[in-house]
């Protein structure tokens, strides 16, 4: 039976990473982590909005299919935003819950009144972003 690397419309992975040389030389965890952006990265895809109700329907299906971590948002970017964040985090969900923020003490303080398991906090470090913005 030949083996396939791919289903069609689906996934494709290459076949050198099922090469004995290759595979020997990997050191492969246990367990790996998923930690899925959607809630916040996808909905920065021009013309991609969702209401309070899509991101708790989203989120609840992202914990049904294992999903580890949930970045659920960046509650400085709306109140409805900061809303889907504190509900999500009230489900009670097995994925742990993480907020978005930038360095600033007001979105931190904004992302710890959310209750989640965590805050991502991006921190800019590129030359030109330091001296323009932070002096």
């Amino acid at each position: 039976m030949r083996q396939t690397f791919h289903e069609e419309g689906k996934y494709w992975v290459s076949p050198y990473n099922f090469v004995p040389e290759v595979r020997e030389t990997l050191d492969l965890p246990e367990k790996v982590e998923i930690h899925d952006a959607t809630l916040r990265d996808g909905e920065q895809t021009p013309g991609v909005v969702f209401s309070v109700d899509d991101k708790i329907r989203i989120a609840t299906k992202m914990d049904e299919i294992g999903v580890d971590r949930i970045e659920a948002g960046m509650p400085a970017v709306s109140p409805q935003d900061a809303e889907a964040i504190k509900e999500i985090s009230k489900l009670g969900l097995k994925s742990k819950i993480y907020t978005f923020a930038r360095a600033m003490k007001t979105d931190i303080d904004m992302a710890l009144e959310c209750g989640a398991d965590g805050v991502i906090i991006e921190v800019p470090i590129g030359y030109p972003k330091l001296v323009t913005q932070f002096g």
